[in-house]
């Protein structure tokens, strides 16, 4: 339900072609502004969690460690959207999709909060750019849901989180594959939908892009919460290999 209300918000923003405002525009060099937006925000992530190694908590030291290994080949993924070729569109977008963005009415769900992200400039939130983004924010939302339930109930159990690990990955991979097949059937034929090879190369670097701004986030404001980025992050790479 959740993925089909997103499309519907996402087939609403494109729909006045008259308003300049929220008419859809070609993609044109957005991706190659963007790519070199996220390796650069990317390596201040990586030089960050460097600087803060020896202030994290002991569990996350470890993840740590393999998400700065693994850094280089991380930031080169984003050079995939330099050469990419898309006749899909730009539009207007929420900007900061979350769960907490979200409410949930018995069996449906309302979309709130439009202001995009607070800390940026009106005209950048006012920018167009991929739906997908959105659609990342929520599956990485969906992620920290996971994430942090997870913490909440094993807690400084060993035993019981290698019993849970695996339920939590399937339930947070279960839910993304249905939040994403509802959104990709409610938006078939939207002039802002990639191609599928498109597709997953733009949805991929938008998710890794989140969980990097995520991983700043948390070193500078929830140090004992930097383990979910991390864990996001590290899924990435290794989904990569």
């Amino acid at each position: 339900v959740l993925g089909r209300r997103t499309a519907e918000f996402h087939v609403a923003l494109a729909s006045d072609r008259r308003d300049p405002a929220f008419a859809p525009v070609p993609m044109g060099d957005w991706l190659q502004v963007n790519a070199d937006r996220m390796r650069r925000h990317a390596g201040e992530a990586l030089e960050l969690l460097n600087s803060r190694l020896h202030l994290l908590p002991d569990p996350a030291t470890a993840a740590a460690h393999e998400v700065l290994s693994a850094g280089n080949d991380l930031i080169r993924r984003f050079r995939t959207l330099e050469s990419l070729r898309t006749g899909a569109a730009r539009i207007r977008i929420h900007g900061d999709f979350h769960l907490g963005q979200v409410l949930r009415t018995r069996d449906d769900f309302i979309l709130i909060d439009f202001e995009g992200e607070p800390l940026r400039p009106i005209a950048e939130r006012r920018g167009k750019s991929s739906p997908l983004v959105d659609v990342a924010g929520m599956l990485r939302s969906f992620g920290y849901a996971a994430r942090s339930a997870f913490a909440d109930r094993v807690g400084d159990r060993p035993g019981l989180a290698t019993v849970r690990e695996p339920w939590v990955r399937a339930w947070e991979t279960w839910v993304s594959a249905a939040f994403l097949r509802a959104w990709l059937e409610g938006v078939a034929g939207a002039p802002f939908l990639p191609e599928p090879e498109a597709l997953d190369v733009l949805l991929d670097a938008f998710v890794l892009d989140k969980a990097f701004y995520e991983l700043r986030y948390e070193l500078n404001n929830r140090p004992d919460w930097v383990a979910l980025p991390l864990d996001g992050i590290r899924t990435i790479a290794g989904r990569g290999e």
